[in-house]
């Protein structure tokens, strides 16, 4: 019926069913190639920018720690995954490598101005010079989607989309600080998080 009635319907009106939209529709999981060419586009540039093929791979290597924040917000608060969260993974993909090119790239920068400079005192400036406008810019952002979040009535594409990114972007900003010098190796083992802290101190 439901398909009777969409080809007899007037231009702009369609019909579902609610189960159907539950799962989503079915031919979700073709949508999600935008993942990887979101993930290869951000490689080719990275490489541009860094003259590097492995750094612009550290840069990758963030984009499922912010996957799981948003996973974890959907199972806590057990949200449906539609098209909102389909919707905040892409977004994610692209916001959580920026605050990770911010930083190699201000680490690239004091490496080639300090060639004798050790790997983990120039991580630890690039890290002070950046971590602040980082913070604001994931906070804004994160700020920005509250209003989606809050009153009465939820909307089933903004609420997920909002939760989704608020979530994956706060495990973002927690891989920044634990995992971008893990996956960089700066140090091998002379610097670690706990560095950062006191040096921002």
């Amino acid at each position: 019926m439901i398909d009777f009635f969409n080809k007899t319907s007037p231009l702009g009106y369609r019909a579902e069913s609610e189960s159907y939209r539950y799962w989503w529709g079915e031919n979700v999981a073709s949508q999600y190639w935008l993942l990887f060419l979101i993930i290869v586009i951000i490689f080719f540039m990275s490489g541009f920018l860094f003259n590097s093929t492995t750094q612009p791979l550290v840069v990758i290597f963030i984009i499922p720690v912010s996957f799981i924040g948003l996973f974890l917000t959907f199972y806590l608060f057990k949200l449906n995954f539609d098209q909102g969260g389909f919707a905040a993974l892409i977004l994610l993909a692209a916001l959580s490598v920026n605050a990770n090119i911010y930083v190699l790239n201000e680490y690239n920068n004091i490496r080639k101005a300090n060639p004798r400079i050790k790997a983990s005192k120039a991580y630890i400036k690039a890290w002070n010079v950046k971590v602040k406008p980082i913070f604001l810019t994931i906070a804004s952002t994160a700020l920005g989607f509250i209003p989606f979040m809050v009153g009465e009535y939820r909307e089933a594409f903004w609420f997920p989309l909002a939760a989704g990114a608020v979530g994956g972007l706060v495990f973002s900003f927690i891989a920044l600080f634990f995992f971008l010098p893990l996956f960089m190796g700066v140090g091998k083992g002379q610097a670690g998080p706990l560095d950062f802290v006191n040096a921002s101190i």
